[in-house]
Parts: C-alpha cells; sequence; structure tokens
C-alpha cells in the first residue's frame, strides 16, 4: 500500500504566513501615507473654500468680513460684525498643523471683493504662503496682495 497524504507541510504554511504578512506591512504603510496626503489636500480645500466663504458674505451683505487665522492655534474663522459664521480647527478636523512665519493674520474682505488695507493685518504688498503639514505630506497656499489664493 502506498501512504499518500492531502494537505500542506508546515514549511509551506509558514511560507505563505509570511508572504501574506509582508504583503499585509506594504500595504498597510502605503495606506499611512496616502492617509497624510487627503488630510493635507482636505485642509487645504478647507481653507480655500473658507477665503471663499469670507469674500462672499462680503459681497452678499455689503459690509466688511474678515478671514481670521491663528496660526498658534491651527484655526481660521470667518467672521462679519462680531458675528463668527464659520470655523475651522485644522488639527482636530484634519491632524494638520497650519504654519507661516506670523502668528495671528487677518485678512479683511471689503464688499467689493478685495482685501481691505485699512483693515489687513499684513503689508498691502506682501504674498503670504500658508503650508498645511501633517507628519510625511505638505502642500501650500499663496495668499496675495489683494486677497486672492493661488493653490
Amino acid at each position: 500500500m502506498q501512504d499518500k497524504r492531502a494537505g500542506f507541510t508546515i514549511i509551506e504554511l509558514v511560507i505563505a504566513l509570511m508572504i501574506g504578512s509582508i504583503l499585509t506591512s506594504i500595504a498597510l504603510s502605503s495606506f499611512g501615507n496616502s492617509t497624510a496626503r487627503f488630510s493635507v489636500r482636505g485642509a487645504r480645500n478647507a481653507f480655500v473654500s473658507l477665503h471663499a466663504r469670507a469674500r462672499a458674505s462680503a459681497i452678499e451683505r455689503g459690509t466688511t468680513a474678515t478671514l481670521f487665522i491663528d496660526l498658534g492655534a491651527d484655526t481660521a474663522a470667518v467672521v462679519r460684525q462680531d458675528t463668527v459664521i464659520a470655523r475651522i480647527d485644522f488639527m482636530k478636523e484634519f491632524n494638520v498643523n497650519l504654519s507661516n512665519s506670523n502668528t495671528r493674520l487677518l485678512l479683511c474682505m471689503s464688499p467689493r471683493g478685495y482685501a481691505d488695507d485699512g483693515c489687513t493685518s499684513f503689508s498691502a504688498a506682501q504674498t503670504l504662503r500658508f503650508i498645511f503639514r501633517n507628519s510625511s505630506d505638505t502642500v501650500s497656499v499663496d495668499l496675495l496682495p489683494l486677497g486672492q489664493l493661488i493653490w
């Protein structure tokens, strides 16, 4: 009689498990990188939409709307006549740091949709760069003197 056993040997199972664990670790590391990339891009898009909301609110109401950016707290808010219309905490919502050389900035949007030099806290000839940074990825937005954004 011939002894025939069906199945795998223990060595074949160990090799299959090792290959599976290596592929899983590669997939998880690439997933972590894509998560960071999505979070910084989401934070940038939220900042751009907050800027657009400040501009639209100023034009719609015919009054000045202020985009208040607090880099120390990683927050930005749209304020109109002492009322906060919208606020974003980039660290809590996106796990992203917002950085620039200044700590607090005011961008006042006039009813015409441009930056108001009398209220804005930075020089009219100055272009500001905001950097959205997560552990492994960064994106930036440039704020031009008249209040336009380049991203």
